[in-house]
């Protein structure tokens, strides 16, 4: 009856394990831009992972602020947060984006 017992809650745990496995984890704040860009940002201690137009990926690392959270890296790109809004600029832009938050599809 015991190894009944065990077998029943092994399959159980494979079944939740797989259930698990099939939808990914929702992450991330995402972003829609004034001219555009949409982001998807996972914010980390001390850094921010940020996902451009659902294709490339970058790291920011956090800065010193006055004011907000300011992630940069070493080829342009920043990110100020400043409450739910952020301004995202990249070295070829000339000017940054002003971001609001929008709703992350399942």
């Amino acid at each position: 009856m015991q190894e009944a017992m065990k077998i029943g809650a092994a399959s159980l745990l494979a079944l939740a394990l797989t259930a698990c496995a099939s939808t990914p984890p929702r992450t991330g704040s995402s972003y829609q831009c004034d001219r555009g860009t949409k982001l998807t940002v996972n914010y980390l201690p001390n850094a921010a992972i940020v996902r451009v137009n659902r294709g490339r990926t970058m790291t920011l690392q956090a800065t010193p602020a006055n004011r907000g959270q300011i992630y940069e890296n070493r080829t342009g790109a920043r990110l100020a947060r400043n409450g739910n809004m952020v301004t995202w600029n990249t070295a070829q832009r000339s000017a940054p984006e002003t971001c609001r938050p929008v709703m992350t599809p399942l």
